[in-house]
Parts: C-alpha cells; sequence; structure tokens
C-alpha cells in the first residue's frame, strides 16, 4: 500500500526541511544492498525514477549500471532539499521493487536511519507523520578530540536511545566545554572556573560573531538574555538531577526540553560563528 503523506508535508506552504547528507548516504547504502531480479542498474532506476518525481527534475534512464548509480547519487541530493519528500521517495520506491518479488527494507529499517540521524520524521501505520519527540542536535564538535567533542558524542548517543534523562550529565559538559575552548580560541578572558552562563554572557558581549545582525535587535536580545538565563538553570540540574551525581533523574518529557534548550544554544553559537567565519558578516 502507498505510503500516505498529510496535507501539510505533501502541500507544504513554506520551506521544506532539507534532509542531511549522512542520512542521504545511509540511505543510499541501503539501495546499493537490495538484490534485484533484474539487476542492480534495475534498482538504481527505480529509485532514481522516484526522486526525480520529488525535485522535479526530468528522469532520463542511464546507459549501464556504472552511470545509473552515479545518476542516483545526484538525483538524491536534489531530493534531499525536501526531507519529507525523499523519505517518500525512498518508500516508494522499495514499494516498486518488493512488487517485483523483491526484498526491500522495511519500515522499520527505515525508522531506524530517520532516528539514528535525528530525522524529524516517522513511518507509522502506513503514513508519513513528523515526530513528536524529535531532539534536534548541533552539529558534532570539529575537534574530534576536544572534551567538547567526546562529551556531545557521549549525549547524542544517549539522546539516541531515547535515555534523554542520562543525557543532561554530558550534553552540560560538552556545552560548558564548547563554549570555554570558543572563548579560548577567540583570546577573551575568562577568569578561574567560570561557570557556562558567565561563557555565554562574554561570547555575546566581546566576540564581534555575535554582534547585533539584521532586523528587532532588541527583541532577539532579549531572548538571548533569557538564553543565558538557561544555561544558568542547567547546572543545579545537572549537579542535582543527572547522572553526574547519585540523584534522581528528570522525566522524559522535562529531560527532552533540558536537552534540547542545550542543543538550541549550542547551535546558537555555532551558526553564529560559521557566518562570521564565512564573511557573511
Amino acid at each position: 500500500m502507498p505510503l500516505q503523506m498529510p496535507p501539510e508535508l505533501l502541500f507544504p506552504t513554506g520551506a521544506t526541511p532539507p534532509l542531511a547528507d549522512d542520512a542521504v548516504q545511509n540511505f543510499l547504502a541501503y539501495a546499493r544492498r537490495i538484490h534485484s531480479p533484474n539487476g542492480r542498474k534495475h534498482v538504481f532506476e527505480v529509485f532514481k525514477r522516484a526522486f526525480c518525481r520529488v525535485s522535479g527534475e526530468p528522469y532520463y534512464s542511464s546507459s549501464n549500471e556504472n552511470w545509473a548509480e552515479s545518476d542516483l547519487c545526484s538525483a538524491a541530493d536534489k531530493a534531499a532539499e525536501n526531507a519529507p519528500g525523499f523519505i517518500h521517495a525512498f518508500v516508494e520506491g522499495c514499494e516498486v521493487l518488493q512488487g517485483g518479488g523483491t526484498i526491500v527494507p522495511d519500515h522499520t529499517v527505515i525508522n531506524h536511519i530517520l532516528v539514528q540521524h535525528h530525522v524529524q520524521f516517522r513511518v507509522e501505520n502506513g503514513c508519513l507523520v513528523a515526530s513528536s519527540n524529535f531532539v534536534a542536535p548541533p552539529q558534532e564538535p570539529e575537534d574530534a578530540a576536544s572534551l567538547a567533542s567526546k562529551a556531545f558524542f557521549e549525549a547524542a548517543g544517549l539522546v539516541k536511545r531515547g535515555q534523554a534523562p542520562s543525557a543532561i550529565d554530558r550534553i552540560h559538559t560538552a556545552l560548558h566545554a564548547y563554549l570555554l575552548e570558543t572563548c579560548s580560541k577567540a583570546n577573551i578572558v575568562v577568569g578561574n572556573d567560570p561557570a557556562a552562563a558567565q561563557l555565554f554572557k562574554l561570547l555575546r558581549e566581546q566576540h564581534p560573531a555575535f554582534l547585533p545582525v539584521g532586523p528587532r535587535h532588541d527583541d532577539v536580545n532579549r531572548i538571548l538574555r533569557t538564553f543565558a538565563s538557561v544555561v544558568d538553570a542547567m547546572s543545579p540540574i545537572r549537579n542535582r538531577a543527572s547522572l553526574a551525581h547519585a540523584n534522581p533523574l528528570l522525566e522524559e518529557p522535562e529531560a527532552i526540553a533540558v536537552v534540547n534548550a542545550a542543543y538550541t544554544i549550542f547551535r546558537y553559537v555555532q551558526d553564529s560563528l560559521r557566518r562570521y567565519y564565512s564573511g557573511a558578516i
């Protein structure tokens, strides 16, 4: 039975979220593992045709298997600009192949990929829906050997396994270490044993990446000052309601709220730095 899509996903009124490249590559890896009686080229053509329908690109059959695989990657990249459309196309390709007697990934496998890469959609009861427990992560810190990167990696692993209450200690450590590293790289004097909220305040006051940009400066600053209060509130939660010590843990909804708050601040700092160093401001 074809995968159903709700009207808001089928006919979006605004920009659709893109699908991250690592998720796209994971889906393509599964496509390459499918063995059809009609050959690998047939598998690639089926998926390529589905992806072209999403992107609006014209579909042309490739001349051989190697070109079909290369063209499939290009079609997938274009379709990935529309995450729900990409997922729908992949499921559609699987259904076409399955109708011809080919064994394909089922919805459980597809949902596993979506969870693994923090994609905000799931296939439930034959319908593509927005996930209600989505936690949107920032990018992992670039220095894989840093304390921030190691703590972030551990936190992300716990979140992926549905253990947000256990992730609070690690995500707090990751955020604190990342803010400290960012201040250090910018030669911002932080004093002895600065708290995460203090580091966030110093960055906003002294780093040129955080100068006001765009309209509604005052309103945006009000939100950012609230972020500083959120960072400050994370410390007692980390100390008294996480695995940092022998504490009773937060319930899942509250834990997800705390992790999402940390992720939002993490991402704001990353995006501001990226904009600054790319020369956009």
